[in-house]
């Protein structure tokens, strides 16, 4: 009996252990996927920012910008699997997957297409907005199709999530912000310089006309003075 009790006694201990370590991991796992979610964010935005400078500012085409962008991360990509000597990894993962690479390679450019061209319209707050209902309507739609259980924590950050996107898009619809260059006030001022050199052009070729009259008539006089 002793022994019985004393068996049970250490299995409940370990049992005990058991959960609080797996508690513990779980808890730790659920802050650095936090931290990286938040260092995700950031870069997201940042990106958006910059690509939305280079397309205003510095006229970039989407198109352009895509293919340069896209450019880096293959040359980026082949330079870590030769440094990392995963050549022929990548090769036999191409020759087992190929039609699915392709499939999710068109997918991506497709996506990106929409992305760049958005940016370039309408700017990059707007595609931040589009791009974060797109990730909540996902996200409700597996927990609702597959019966996913949230915490308090999912539900709060769920919670924010929409209401920082319906806060940003009532915040931009108010205030009427449109994405517009500030480059398409140039042809206007151009055509203003071009009209203010074509009027001071005339005013220089009048003034010049009538500094020619007087050495014109003089020189007719200069001449019947001579025939006299």
């Amino acid at each position: 009996g002793k022994m019985s009790s004393s068996s049970s006694s250490s299995s409940n201990n370990s049992s005990a252990t058991v959960e609080n370590e797996d508690t513990t991991t779980s808890s730790h796992y659920q802050t650095m996927g936090i931290l990286l979610l938040f260092i995700s964010l950031c870069f997201d935005g940042g990106t958006g920012a910059y690509e939305d400078k280079l397309m205003s500012v510095h006229q970039v085409g989407p198109f352009d910008l895509m293919y340069n962008i896209q450019l880096g991360k293959t040359i980026l990509a082949g330079v870590c699997l030769l440094v990392l000597n995963q050549v022929h990894v990548f090769v036999e993962m191409c020759a087992d997957m190929g039609f699915l690479l392709v499939a999710l390679g068109l997918s991506g450019a497709l996506g990106q297409v929409f992305i760049f061209v958005t940016i370039s319209k309408f700017g990059a707050l707007t595609c931040s907005i589009i791009g974060l209902a797109r990730k909540v309507a996902t996200l409700c739609a597996s927990i609702y199709f597959y019966g996913h259980i949230l915490n308090k924590t999912q539900v709060l950050g769920l919670i924010i999530c929409i209401g920082s996107m319906v806060a940003n898009f009532g915040g931009k619809k108010g205030h009427g912000d449109h994405h517009s260059p500030p480059v398409t006030a140039a042809p206007t001022q151009y055509r203003d310089r071009e009209m203010t050199n074509e009027e001071n052009d005339r005013e220089d070729d009048e003034d010049d006309k009538e500094e020619e009259k007087p050495l014109i008539i003089g020189d007719k006089s200069v001449e019947m003075l001579i025939r006299l």
